[in-house]
């Protein structure tokens, strides 16, 4: 079989996977799947169907922290190539990127559990019960989606300061708003640095 057909016969074998930890998110709980989890399930069948899988760290950064925290964040891109074992150049490639946040040594690791996690589970289009698109709306009142928008756009260092500062004031006490922001802060900073950095460059 070609890497498709080994990919197709693991999503026959493994449908769904149950959520298997509780997560606080400051505002109340919900219930998660854990990379460990994923792995004890998909492993024994892509063994079967001679499927490899191995990362490649494609880029990484780590943050220092933000005035009042205390984790660092920690974010990387990987490429996830799942292999046909008896034909290596035959593969598919899933590129992930992710974030952890801690305050040792630990968010690499947290962030590359976290990419192959989903690399697995989008793939093998294995259903969790998970509503990902949705936490982010958990914010209450607050326009969360408007104050993303406009931190996304800022077009400098300065100004995308500015805007942070007024809308983490306006996210009040509202833990996953004041999460997504730092989120799209430090995202929109590192895409502005290194659109600098390619201009000084040139």
């Amino acid at each position: 079989m070609n890497i498709f057909q080994r990919v197709n016969a693991v999503r026959k074998v493994v449908k769904y996977v149950q959520k298997d930890k509780s997560v606080d998110t400051g505002r109340g709980t919900y219930r998660a799947v854990t990379h460990d989890f994923v792995t004890a399930m998909v492993r024994p069948a892509m063994i079967e169907h001679g499927i490899i899988c191995y990362p490649v760290l494609i880029e990484s950064a780590m943050f220092p922290p933000v005035e009042g925290a205390k984790q660092s964040r920690y974010e990387a891109t990987y490429d996830f190539h799942f292999v046909n074992e008896e034909e290596p150049t035959d593969r598919l490639t899933i590129r992930m990127q992710a974030h952890a946040m801690d305050n040792a040594d630990k968010a690499p690791g947290k962030a590359l559990s976290y990419a192959k996690k989903y690399a697995v589970l989008k793939l093998f289009e294995i259903e969790t019960g998970e509503d990902d698109e949705s936490r982010v709306q958990d914010s209450g009142d607050f326009p969360i989606e408007d104050h993303l928008a406009a931190i996304e756009s800022a077009p400098d260092i300065e100004t995308l300061k500015t805007i942070f500062a007024s809308s983490y004031t306006a996210a009040g006490k509202n833990p996953v708003a004041q999460k997504a922001l730092i989120l799209a802060k430090d995202t929109r900073k590192a895409a502005i640095l290194k659109g600098e950095s390619n201009d000084s460059a040139k």
